[in-house]
């Protein structure tokens, strides 16, 4: 009760301190892993909902009970609602990823925000869900994203293992190999279910969760993970 009567002044003072002064580059930052005595791990996908992939990384994940979280363009969410809709039916959780995955270095702080909100109300219009977190597109953080990103009231989810699945030189292989040398527990993991020819991917997600179960790993999504940082302490 005390941590959260703490929480809430400190919230409550930097809600003030924002207001009456410019935002600075410290004040908001993309959250990248969580510290955690507990093995847990969330796996996520950009740059879907793919026709293809979507599906099948779909299939892989319910047949392992594993969660995931997606953070979707909301070009392809107004392009594939139904397999939005199948993301959703299935529990997953949706994160906002940006309308058309420009580049965000071009963009000004108001474009960044429509990006936002286009995708927010793409998603929100195909599954009822308001989306939490927010993943630039390349991972770009600029003073005029994190604006936007703040105005919108989204988190900027960033990752701490990168596979780099969307080359098309990495094998499945490879991909397996990158993420059990680095994997630690409270990491995001980047994956992708759309923008390129995903077999690689699909190919590895199994081995992955076989591999990574036996280490003694539980998968969980962004929000899990956070509530795990929370119940930490």
């Amino acid at each position: 009760m005390l941590r959260r009567t703490f929480l809430w002044v400190l919230g409550a003072t930097l809600f003030v301190s924002q207001w009456l002064c410019p935002l600075s580059a410290s004040a908001y930052e993309p959250i990248h892993r969580i510290d955690t005595r507990h093995k847990v791990v969330a796996l996520t996908f950009d740059d879907g909902p793919d026709p293809v992939y979507t599906p099948l990384i779909l299939e892989t994940l319910h047949k392992n009970h594993v969660p995931a979280t997606f953070f979707v363009l909301g070009s392809q969410v107004d392009k594939y609602p139904k397999v939005m809709q199948w993301i959703e039916k299935a529990g997953h959780e949706i994160g906002n990823h940006g309308y058309h995955h420009y580049d965000l270095n071009k963009l000004t702080e108001q474009e960044v925000y429509d990006e936002i909100k286009q995708t927010e109300k793409s998603i929100l219009r195909t599954t009822g869900i308001l989306a939490q977190h927010y993943r630039p597109p390349g991972g770009v953080i600029t003073h005029d994203v994190m604006n936007a990103v703040q105005t919108s009231g989204y988190d900027i989810i960033h990752w701490s293992v990168d596979p780099r699945d969307w080359s098309l030189a990495r094998t499945s292989a490879a991909i397996v190999n990158s993420v059990k040398k680095n994997v630690n527990s409270g990491d995001i993991v980047l994956f992708h279910d759309g923008g390129l020819n995903q077999k690689q991917t699909l190919a590895a997600l199994q081995q992955l969760i076989t591999d990574l179960r036996s280490q003694g790993y539980r998968f969980v999504t962004v929000s899990e993970l956070l509530d795990e940082f929370d119940s930490n302490g």
